[in-house]
C-alpha cells in the first residue's frame, strides 16, 4: 500500500494538528540523535510547540553548539562583509579606469575632426 503525497498547508483540525506536530518532532528528534551517532556530527535541535512548550535535543552541550554557531557565523559574515567591500572597490577602479578611456576616446575624436576639419 502506497501512501499519498502530503499536501503543504496548515492543518486545520487542531487535534489532527497536534498529532502531526508530536510524531514529526519525535522523527525529527531520533533523526537528529542518528546523525550524531553514525556522523559523529555535532547536533543541536531547538523546537517551539504551537503553545511554546519547548523540545530540545544536543549531541553535547547546547550552549556551546550554540556559542561555536554564533562565532561561525560572526566570521561567514565578516568574510562576506570583506568579499563585498572588495568587490566594490574593484569596480569602483574598474569604472575610473572606463571614465579615463572614455575621456581619451572623446578627445581623440574631437582631435580628429578638428584634423579633418582643418585640411
Amino acid at each position: 500500500m502506497v501512501r499519498g503525497k502530503t499536501q503543504m498547508k496548515r492543518i486545520e483540525n487542531a487535534t489532527s494538528r497536534q498529532v502531526t506536530f508530536s510524531k514529526r518532532r519525535n522523527g525529527l528528534m531520533k533523526k537528529a540523535f542518528e546523525l550524531s551517532i553514525l556522523c559523529d556530527a555535532e547536533v543541536a535541535l531547538i523546537v517551539f510547540s504551537p503553545r511554546g512548550r519547548l523540545y530540545e535535543f544536543a549531541s553535547s552541550s547546547i550552549l556551546e553548539t550554540i556559542d561555536r554557531y554564533r562565532i561561525h557565523s560572526r566570521v561567514n559574515n565578516t568574510q562576506t562583509t570583506s568579499d563585498s567591500v572588495e568587490t566594490t572597490q574593484h569596480l569602483k577602479e574598474e569604472a575610473e579606469n572606463m571614465m579615463k578611456k572614455i575621456d581619451i576616446l572623446e578627445t581623440s575624436k574631437r582631435l580628429n575632426i578638428f584634423n579633418f576639419y582643418s585640411c
